[in-house]
């Protein structure tokens, strides 16, 4: 019988980063100083019908509307939390809160040393404000995935990712 090699996953092997210079090249921060929790919510589009012929009924996923909430401890220095203050501040809309998303699973890999690449996936993204400043300092937010996805590979050297989309077959 052949070898089943399971390795458990942990939370720290998916990074997501925030591109903090939209309107310029791409700088991305590691989105995770004072955050506790996050994860992405798929939200499903979904379309169901019932044939008259059939007694059940058959339904499609048509779409994803991905959205990533998020409550952040405000640190000051921290790139993501100054990006996303930004927007608070000036009482963004529109452009002002569009950005890129960048998901690296850390986990899947292939090479070595400076050489290993990673699986990850780029979008655009939304930045909403849904909260500020309660008596714990926070910061809450939601993350909109916008559009489809950019498949590809991520290099880091010094602690930054560089991303290189794959060619499409």
């Amino acid at each position: 019988m052949p070898e089943n090699k399971i390795e458990k996953i942990t939370r720290e092997q998916v990074a997501t980063y925030l591109d903090t210079t939209p309107d310029a090249e791409e700088t991305w921060a590691l989105v995770g100083i004072g955050i506790t929790s996050m994860g992405q919510e798929f939200n499903p589009q979904k379309t169901t019908e019932k044939w008259i012929i059939n007694k059940n009924a058959t339904t499609t996923t048509d779409s994803y509307q991905i959205s990533a909430p998020v409550s952040q401890k405000c640190y000051k220095g921290d790139p993501v939390f100054e990006f996303v203050n930004n927007i608070r501040r000036i009482a963004g809309v529109g452009s002002k809160c569009v950005t890129h998303i960048l998901d690296i699973d850390l986990w899947d890999s292939e090479g070595d040393g400076s050489s290993r690449k990673y699986k990850a996936t780029k979008y655009e993204a939304n930045i909403a404000i849904t909260k500020y400043n309660d008596e714990n300092a926070v910061i809450e937010y939601d993350i909109d995935y916008n559009g489809d996805p950019i498949l590809g590979t991520v290099t880091i050297a010094d602690g930054k990712p560089t991303f290189t989309e794959t060619a499409e077959e």
